[in-house]
């Protein structure tokens, strides 16, 4: 196994085979370090997937995990039946005029999947299909903060946001039934600027396209942090070729889809899983994320 950097905060890893579990061991040590961490087109069957994530932590989505990989709507596993060949579908693809799959097309802009302490703050995301000339890019706020200027610094320091997760501010959602579970997610929160995860990385949650109000006096931080941290230096841009693995933590880097056309979307399969990486459920833990 090999671990290479790639430009502006993601890692490549090579020399593994997810079919096997023995070449991964090292992959939740890489992921709490590297906060991106890329693994290049390996087999798509749904199984290896699932079993690679089991080997990090739980997984926390099992049950939108409704399709096979036709895109049938099967129904959840067993929460026992670990790893699965279930999957939660990112994409456009219709069957009978019924969505075979979350967040199809359009818009899909900043966000991350920590929406509150509680929720899962790691994303994988494998390509399955159609996905050739797409791109997603990750922020990396670990990044941002080392590079950040010691004026700004000073300004963010013991600062809180208080967050409302609303995901039309984000994302353009098709499918009403879709829209009616997010709606139904709906919850405010409250998260520290500064954050650290499990393995002492030091980063930022700061999360603008939801509903967000600074608490701070100082008026014109919200603007010029948000300015600071959307750079280019910053973000790392993922071109999609079949069998591709991106995994994220989602409590110091957050993600979006670069537009395309409609039909490339209508064609284009992702498959998805959710999983803790700081937030394993430990009390303590928690409350070291939004102690506020």
């Amino acid at each position: 196994m090999k671990v290479n950097p790639l430009p502006n905060g993601a890692v490549e890893v090579s020399g593994i085979d997810i079919s096997q579990p023995d070449t991964y061991t090292d992959i939740k040590h890489i992921l709490e370090q590297d906060l991106v961490v890329v693994i290049r087109q390996q087999p798509t069957d749904p199984l290896y997937f699932t079993q690679l994530i089991q080997t990090i932590n739980p997984i926390a989505n099992w049950q939108q995990c409704i399709w096979d990989e036709e895109g049938n709507d099967i129904g959840p596993p067993r929460r026992h039946d670990k790893p699965f060949s279930n999957v939660q579908r990112v994409t456009g693809e219709k069957r009978d005029g019924e969505s075979t799959g979350i967040f199809g097309i359009g818009r899909l802009d900043w966000h991350a999947n920590l929406n509150g302490p509680d929720r899962a703050d790691g994303v994988a995301l494998q390509g399955i299909k159609g996905v050739e000339g797409t791109v997603t890019s990750w922020l990396n706020t670990s990044l941002a903060l080392h590079k950040m200027p010691d004026e700004l610094k000073t300004r963010i320091e013991d600062v809180y946001c208080s967050y409302y997760y609303n995901v039309l501010n984000w994302a353009d959602i098709e499918f009403e039934a879709q829209k009616a579970y997010l709606a139904n997610r709906q919850a405010p929160y409250e998260m520290w600027l500064e954050q650290e995860n499990i393995a002492g990385v030091k980063g930022l949650y700061f999360y603008p396209n939801n509903d967000c109000q600074m608490q701070t006096e100082d008026v014109d931080l919200f603007e010029d942090l948000k300015e600071y941290i959307f750079q280019e230096q910053f973000m790392y841009h993922h071109e999609w070729q079949v069998g591709d693995i991106v995994l994220s933590d989602q409590l110091l880097t957050l993600h979006k889809r670069q537009l395309r056309e409609e039909n490339v979307f209508r064609k284009r399969v992702l498959h998805r899983l959710t999983f803790p990486i700081s937030n394993t459920g430990n009390p303590k833990r928690l409350e070291l994320l939004n102690q506020i």
